[in-house]
């Protein structure tokens, strides 16, 4: 039993420190759609975004590309609900770097992403997010009233 509740104790540990705690309600998850322009490949975007700060976000762009998944991980600095929002990503490798940056109006953010791997920002399309719907069953009341 207490070899039990030491492991629980470490498994809990790790949780908190990694981040992994489970239901972070803190977490906010926003979709959409991005659109590369050279080429017109376009799709679905899942993006995470972890509070770091005042405004301050840690995010994770979830999408596929030329039928593979990919996550590109970075920070990002404004609002998700109405006002400025711009960050940065890099690919997995870590070779290639993004920025995106636009504006939230009315809980809709529309905005464009660039390559800033060499320096410079070359356009390479836009996106949009939003949060996703609420289910219906999450805006009954226990009572279902």
């Amino acid at each position: 039993m207490r070899r039990a509740t030491q492991l629980a104790a470490v498994v809990a540990v790790l949780a908190v420190s990694f981040g992994l705690a489970i239901g972070r309600s803190d977490d906010r998850t926003l979709t959409g759609t991005y659109r590369w322009t050279d080429g017109g490949a376009e799709g679905d975007l899942k993006v995470i975004f972890t509070p770091n700060g005042d405004a301050k976000w840690n995010v994770a762009f979830h999408f596929r590309f030329s039928g593979s998944a990919h996550v590109y991980s970075g920070s990002a600095e404004g609002s998700l609900s109405d006002g400025a929002l711009e960050g940065r990503v890099l690919n997995e490798q870590k070779n290639r770097s993004f920025v995106f940056k636009g504006t939230f109006t009315g809980g809709e953010f529309q905005g464009t992403h660039a390559e800033t791997t060499r320096g410079r920002e070359q356009a390479t399309g836009t996106l949009t997010l939003k949060a996703p719907p609420r289910r219906a069953a999450a805006l009954r009341s226990p009572g279902g009233r």
